[in-house]
């Protein structure tokens, strides 16, 4: 059995999240590591969802593109991006326009991506607000990421799981009901759907929820 999680956020500041290639990082909570950032956490006009997957079965899977049902969260992505333009970054910094087939097939297999971006984008403004430009990890450019979600625009990030790739999402629109009604416009027959407050992904007991308690669910886990 496959389970999605969407754990969200809002409003929130933009402080230096996560390690980025850590993928036991986002189970850890971690204090600002700057004035700048405990700052931007007192503005806090953004929102954020990370949305995680783990396949429960004789062989257990944790990773959303490593799910045996791919379509209960891309066509609800979909949905949410719907009459907006789409584009990605690849490794190389180059920023290309994308078609809807496209953003699905990248979402289910991001390879070489680095990010998604849903609206407008300036030319290079992608890839400077995921370091692409100047190097460093992302959050040392969490100014230029400000920058795009100030003008419209959604980034969705890769971020590295045990057996695949989660995926992180950064709007200066609210998310949680948005995604709320997306996933709840494509029904998943067989597969378990969660949203959960996003701070309920900062302790690996409550980040792995499908793993104890599914039969006795948290009050905090909302089944969509």
């Amino acid at each position: 059995m496959d389970v999605i999680k969407v754990f969200t956020e809002e409003p929130v500041g933009l402080e230096a999240l996560v390690p980025d290639d850590d993928p036991d990082a986002r189970r850890r909570s971690e204090a600002p590591a700057t004035l700048d950032a405990f700052v931007a956490g007192l503005a806090a006009p953004y929102a954020r969802a990370y949305l995680a997957g783990t396949h429960l079965g004789d062989v257990r899977r944790v990773g959303l593109t490593a799910l045996d049902d791919a379509e209960a969260w891309v066509q609800p992505l979909l949905a949410w991006a719907a009459g907006r333009a789409c584009s990605a970054l690849a490794s190389d910094g180059m920023t290309r326009g994308l078609v809807p087939a496209e953003v699905a097939g990248l979402l289910r297999r991001p390879g070489a991506v680095r990010a998604l971006a849903v609206g407008p984008v300036a030319p290079g403004a992608l890839a400077a607000a995921t370091g692409a430009e100047e190097g460093g990890q992302r959050r040392d450019h969490l100014t230029a990421l400000r920058a795009l979600l100030d003008g419209g625009a959604s980034v969705l990030f890769p971020e590295t799981a045990f057996d695949g790739w989660d995926w992180s999402l950064f709007s200066r629109a609210p998310l949680r009901d948005a995604l709320v009604a997306a996933f709840r416009q494509h029904p998943a027959p067989g597969v378990r759907r969660f949203v959960a407050p996003y701070r309920r992904a900062r302790g690996e007991h409550s980040f792995y929820f499908e793993q104890w308690a599914l039969d006795a669910l948290p009050e905090w886990a909302e089944e969509v």
